[in-house]
């Protein structure tokens, strides 16, 4: 079975070309050249990944991509966009995204993500044991994740990177370190990346004070169920 891939871009020459490579990957192409079109389709049906452009007419790629997580749709997102400061990965990366591609980019490179993110979603399962810190439990299984019985909408890097620290509660992990644990080796980021997924995660998690500590000049570690 093939992998349904949706471009959400506005320039139609990008469209045809994004198209022609996820094709010859053997992927199954879908595309929209606005947002509010895509969005209805993305939550109807959501697909294995998004590709999607920041600056699209009307309502913009952060907008929409901030309302399909709200609505509980993890899909892997890729963001494309010729704004290429610091702050908006950042503003990306808090939207709920997974990777970022600058324009102009090579095409080559984009696949390389592309085959990068879905290896991760077909074989990022964790062992089998539904584990638990305090009011926080998650079960590889299912990829279900539960504060005090409310169920939580995380992005499949957000769940890994839950995942992680919860494996080994009070021990520290540095970021290179969760980023080769959450991406891979072969993930084409930042480590600095790793500190803007911890944000969301603080925030859905929704528990004070956070059990997430950071471990200033290190990384992160998970607060012991015995200390929470």
């Amino acid at each position: 079975m093939s992998t349904r891939v949706y471009v959400v871009e506005d320039e139609p020459e990008l469209v045809r070309l994004l198209t022609t490579y996820l094709e010859r990957a053997g992927h199954t192409v879908r595309s929209f050249l606005d947002g509010q079109q895509a969005e209805r389709a993305i939550v109807a049906d959501p697909p294995e990944l998004i590709l999607l452009d920041v600056l699209l007419p009307g309502r913009d790629g952060l907008g929409l991509l901030r309302s399909i997580r709200t609505q509980g749709v993890g899909t892997p997102v890729i963001l494309l966009t010729a704004l290429g400061q610091e702050r908006e990965r950042i503003e990306g990366f808090r939207a709920g995204a997974d990777d970022y591609v600058a324009k102009p980019f090579s095409p080559a490179e984009l696949m390389l993500r592309v085959d990068a993110i879905l290896r991760r979603a077909r074989t990022g399962e964790a062992p089998g044991v539904v584990l638990h810190v305090g009011p926080i439990s998650l079960d590889p299984r299912s990829h279900l994740v539960e504060v005090h019985g409310r169920v939580l909408s995380l992005t499949p890097t957000e769940f890994r990177l839950l995942s992680a620290l919860m494996s080994r509660p009070g021990w520290t992990f540095e970021r290179q370190q969760l980023l080769d644990m959450v991406a891979g080796p072969d993930f084409l980021g930042y480590d600095r990346n790793i500190d803007v997924h911890i944000a969301n995660l603080r925030k859905k998690l929704g528990v004070m004070p956070s059990p997430i500590h950071t471990v200033y000049g290190v990384g992160y570690r998970m607060v012991a169920p015995e200390v929470l």
